[in-house]
């Protein structure tokens, strides 16, 4: 895990379903100026051990409260892209008073992936098993259309949807939906990123970002 910062709210920095914590580089030492800022490897992703289970959103859920136990951080601003948005989901509103505010990038559980992203998604798979590498993720069983339920009825904590105008795995259409289902959410549409407009748009997304968390 990496940690930067020792004054100020704390902030965990949550990976999405392609990745591990080396996405967060960049956000993480800009955001370490006014914060704690945390940026882990989800279990079964990066240098994090890899059960051979399969993983779920509770699974995910879990390592991270019990992640914030260990470090005695009692409330958090999380901060999710695409698979780690849908694990932030899952924490604040299991466990809404641990966590005071929501950055979501991109959340998987508004919708199904673009035929595109869902060929892209494939043909890493069919790569990785030909070469017989192995894969940057583990096994999941993951709803994408969690919405539909009432899962999100609890999560009420400010929150931030930042969204790519090209997104092709989920589309900025799923960001309106995401919208209209979280009562207390802006949505912020960065024109030109795709699935990761933290990474394509980074000074814009920091200032965005420290933007909302100053916000009272």
């Amino acid at each position: 895990m990496w940690h930067s910062g020792d004054h100020g709210p704390a902030i965990i920095l949550i990976h999405g379903a392609g990745g591990n914590r080396r996405e967060w580089e960049q956000t993480l030492l800009a955001l370490s100026d006014a914060c704690r800022v945390y940026a882990p490897d989800l279990i079964g992703f990066g240098e994090s051990p890899r059960d051979g289970i399969t993983y779920t959103v509770e699974i995910f859920r879990d390592f991270v409260v019990g992640l914030m136990d260990e470090l005695g951080i009692e409330n958090a601003i999380l901060v999710g892209h695409s698979l780690g948005g849908r694990i932030s989901l899952a924490v604040a509103s299991a466990i809404p008073e641990r966590v005071s505010r929501l950055v979501l990038i991109a959340p998987l559980g508004f919708g199904n992936l673009l035929p595109l992203g869902r060929v892209i998604a494939t043909s890493v798979w069919v790569i990785h098993k030909a070469a017989r590498m192995s894969l940057p993720y583990p096994d999941m069983e993951l709803n994408l259309n969690d919405y539909k339920s009432n899962v999100f009825k609890n999560v009420r904590q400010p929150t931030l949807l930042v969204w790519g105008s090209r997104d092709f795995y989920f589309p900025k259409s799923h960001g309106w939906r995401a919208l209209k289902t979280l009562p207390n959410a802006t949505l912020k549409i960065y024109n030109g990123a795709g699935h990761a407009p933290h990474k394509d748009y980074p000074m814009h997304f920091i200032s965005d970002v420290k933007h909302f968390i100053s916000r009272n």
